[in-house]
């Protein structure tokens, strides 16, 4: 059994699944790991490792989904991912985000991981979360402001300001992320995967 503050979740109700990441490294990934730990205190959701999703809810056995890994490994190229703005999303998993610029490399990542999945999704809207949480609109609003403030806003500490516009994309992380599981707390790092 997975257990937190926010519940237990029998493990019969985690439905295996992966997911592919491109994860911030360095000083901007420890940066961003400190700001969704600030927030998902001060706001009751999940602490989660930064990233953007390539592509999610991969419901394959994990030897397939590592076997298929290699390649898209061996197929993408390395990228580069750029921040647009703090926004708001519809649902937990896209409570509060950064958005990020639909740049060349960022969908040509996208799409691969799609074609050698052997998945359709809805529109990809690359993204990096900052909050998982059921909020309303006007709190997810408030939210928002608060962040750009901490981010980018003239009176944010040093400890808070977002200098760098995005990160250099070198590798992509399968994760296994099982649906049904809010709190975060089953998902782990399967393997890493150098890009070309």
């Amino acid at each position: 059994m997975a257990s937190s503050s926010l519940g237990t979740i029998p493990s019969s109700a985690l439905k295996e699944s992966y997911s592919i990441w491109a994860m911030p490294r360095g000083k901007l990934g420890d940066q961003l790991r400190g700001e969704i730990a600030h927030l998902a205190q001060r706001h009751g959701g999940p602490s989660f490792p930064p990233h953007v999703t390539v592509l999610g809810d991969i419901e394959r056995p994990r030897e397939e989904a590592q076997a298929l890994m290699k390649e898209l490994a061996a197929e993408v190229k390395k990228y580069r991912i750029n921040f647009v703005d703090v926004t708001r999303g519809t649902f937990f998993y896209q409570c509060v985000f950064l958005l990020v610029a639909k740049d060349e490399g960022t969908m040509a990542a996208a799409a691969a991981a799609r074609s050698v999945y052997g998945m359709t999704t809805p529109p990809y809207m690359p993204h990096l979360s900052l909050l998982y949480a059921d909020l309303d609109d006007a709190e997810k609003a408030k939210v928002v402001e608060y962040v750009t403030a901490r981010l980018y806003g003239e009176s944010s500490g040093y400890d808070t300001l977002l200098v760098e516009t995005g990160y250099e994309v070198g590798s992509l992380a399968l994760w296994y992320t099982p649906t049904g599981d809010e709190t975060t707390k089953s998902w782990c790092l399967v393997e890493e995967y150098p890009l070309s």
